[in-house]
């Protein structure tokens, strides 16, 4: 599997894929965000629950996929592509 990671990771929709996926995986609520100790809970519910393991690992599966090629590797034109440089 080819994929142009440090693109990917540059590119700030990415990450809210992967923050969200993380949110609907553990039920985020309001309430939680107020202690620690209930956010740890939570998502150690999740890795203990090999159903929600599995439909969070999907879910970000879906996000690292180029929807515009088969199977889940980039095409050859984006694997060349580079981090943008800083300014």
């Amino acid at each position: 599997m080819k994929v142009n990671i440090p693109v990917r990771m540059k590119n700030p929709w990415f990450w809210v894929g992967i923050v969200s996926v993380m949110l609907t995986a553990i039920g985020a609520e309001p309430s939680m965000f107020t202690s620690w100790e209930i956010l740890w809970e939570q998502i150690m519910a999740v890795l203990g629950n090999p159903y929600q393991l599995a439909a969070v690992f999907v879910a970000v599966l879906a996000v690292f996929v180029d929807p515009t090629t088969a199977g889940v590797t980039d095409s050859d034109r984006a694997l060349t592509y580079r981090k943008p440089l800083e300014k």
